[in-house]
């Protein structure tokens, strides 16, 4: 089983008990940089660690299931039971959080190091010493992990991100006209259709994050629970889906799984990442 770090001084004021984790594979040897995964757990969780003792969230052991094992580091905040971050964002409002990762990370290394860990894993108190940083998020994390995202050109940290993994979690916000998805159009219907429904959800997830992997060119595999038994993500997935093939963002990947379940997708598809990982 991987090994695994439990810090619980870094409070990132979300009205959650601060306790972050850290799980490295077993036969982890330390590079000159670090790789990372900061993944993002969803809502109704109380502890970081409780999420990782449920069944269809372990995903220690999918650390030491990879061929050849991957040198990351796995890192996970415990968000509010409402999956928002604090400090780290994801409030409704969709508002982008200020030097979040800059802020985060280094007292992640930090207080890792106090720990001694065996075997000994890199310092990353400098983004210099990151080699990359893959975003991960499952269900209402999906919206923390939007808003890290969307630091990228403000925080140094967050220039490091190379990836975004997203597990049925497109949702909208909690209330309001942004929480109710409208279907995007035809693929082939006129440009002015497209025009009136993308000025009118200009301010929904899916919409931001268009825009943001335009600009960003960083690659985001997301995977839909389709069916019945998913987290009802579909209609944002798809519309990401089609403004994707839209605008020719060739590194946007949406996987539709009419089989999943909304909890049961996260670990299966977080091995097949971890497996393709480039590092």
């Amino acid at each position: 089983m991987a090994t695994e770090y439990y810090l619980d001084t870094i409070d990132l004021k979300n009205g959650a008990k601060p306790l972050t984790a850290v799980c490295v594979p077993t036969g982890f040897k330390a590079g000159e940089k670090a790789n990372l995964i900061l993944f993002l757990h969803g809502t109704g969780q109380t502890s970081i660690r409780d999420y990782f003792r449920q069944t269809d969230h372990d995903l220690r052991s999918v650390l030491d299931g990879s061929n050849p094992v991957k040198q990351v580091i796995l890192i996970a905040p415990t968000l509010s039971q409402g999956a928002q971050g604090g400090n780290l964002g994801g409030e409704e409002a969709d508002t982008i959080p200020a030097a979040a990762l800059q802020w985060y990370l280094p007292l992640v290394s930090k207080e890792l190091q106090k720990q001694n860990p065996n075997p000994p894993i890199p310092e990353f108190d400098d983004p210099g010493k990151i080699n990359g940083i893959v975003l991960a998020a499952h269900s209402g994390g999906g919206k923390v992990m939007l808003a890290l995202a969307r630091t990228r050109g403000a925080d140094q940290y967050a220039d490091r991100i190379t990836e975004c993994w997203g597990f049925d979690c497109l949702y909208g916000q909690a209330s309001g006209l942004l929480s109710t998805p409208t279907p995007a159009p035809d693929l082939k219907a006129p440009q002015p259709q497209w025009t009136v429904w993308e000025s009118k959800h200009k301010a929904h997830r899916e919409t931001l994050w268009a825009n943001w992997l335009r600009d960003s060119g960083v690659a985001f595999h997301l995977y839909c629970a389709s069916g019945t038994r998913g987290g009802g993500t579909a209609t944002r997935s798809t519309n990401l889906d089609k403004l994707a093939k839209r605008r020719n963002l060739t590194k946007v990947h949406v996987t539709f799984d009419s089989s999943a379940t909304h909890e049961g997708i996260t670990k299966p598809r977080f091995a097949e990442r971890l497996q393709a990982l480039n590092l």
